[in-house]
């Protein structure tokens, strides 16, 4: 039985024993769901990807420096998740990884439904802040109204609310709030499985579609091959702490043009 979501009335047909019925009560479902995660190397953002998948199908041992791709059945939809090299914390990213985190919002064509900013809760400072602004923005201004802040590690926080955490760490972090329209979600990566949370996060992405549509971006010509497996070159790559802790100025780069993607 395939998975289509039906709308049920007083009229509807009686289910045959034995058969069960997808049923969505949510407006703005969607069958297929694209999503790219962004955020730093060590922060968790591959789990929060293998979280959402329900299985581990980003491997975390490594850091990674292609783009990874992986689809899965999830709550009833077909889900794309784009796993993005992390950029650097303290030393500035290379070109290379800049190139290729951008490649990754064209390996989920027609273009991403959502990007997924992880966050791990902590200090965030005016260097975080600077890392998200110079990265996010690699994939132009109009990005900011398809990303959703992901916030992990929140057991840390103990008995204090995450509504609390973001007005404790100021300024800093209200201003990426303020440029993704304070859309944030708190996600625990030691559940694993099917869960309610991974099923309210993609209602958390529908709702942002139905208001701003998808995210397009055009071909690019000599695109690299996606990998099939998280499996990177041999090269001298220097691990970095998950979090900056020195200041740095974001590089000046040239924005992509993009167009709003109508919903899908």
């Amino acid at each position: 039985m395939d998975n289509k979501t039906l709308q049920t009335t007083a009229g509807d047909a009686a289910v045959p024993d034995g058969e069960t019925r997808t049923v969505t009560s949510a407006p703005n479902f969607l069958p297929e769901v694209r999503l790219v995660m962004l955020g730093w190397r060590w922060p968790g953002k591959s789990l929060t990807g293998n979280t959402i998948i329900g299985r581990e199908e980003f491997r975390l041992e490594r850091a990674a420096e292609f783009c990874v791709t992986r689809q899965s059945e999830v709550q009833g939809r077909q889900v794309t998740v784009v796993d993005t090299p992390g950029w650097f914390s303290v030393q500035d990213t290379p070109l290379e990884y800049k190139q290729e985190l951008v490649r990754g919002a064209s390996l989920c064509p027609p273009g991403p439904h959502a990007f997924l900013l992880v966050v791990p809760v902590g200090m965030f400072t005016d260097v975080d802040r600077a890392r998200i602004e110079e990265h996010v923005s690699l994939f132009g201004e109009r990005v900011w109204k398809h990303t959703i802040v992901v916030f992990n590690w929140a057991d840390v926080l103990a008995k204090i609310s995450i509504e609390r955490y973001i007005r404790r760490e100021g300024k800093e972090l209200q201003w990426v709030l303020e440029k993704c329209q304070r859309r944030y979600f708190v996600i625990n990566n030691c559940i694993f499985g099917e869960n309610p949370q991974v099923e309210h996060l993609l209602e958390r992405v529908e709702k942002m579609v139905a208001e701003e549509g998808g995210y397009y971006i055009p071909e690019v010509e000599g695109e690299k091959k996606p990998l099939d497996e998280n499996q990177n070159p041999a090269r001298d790559v220097r691990e970095l702490g998950a979090r900056p802790k020195q200041n740095s100025r974001p590089g000046l780069t040239q924005a992509m043009e993009v167009e709003t993607l109508p919903t899908q």
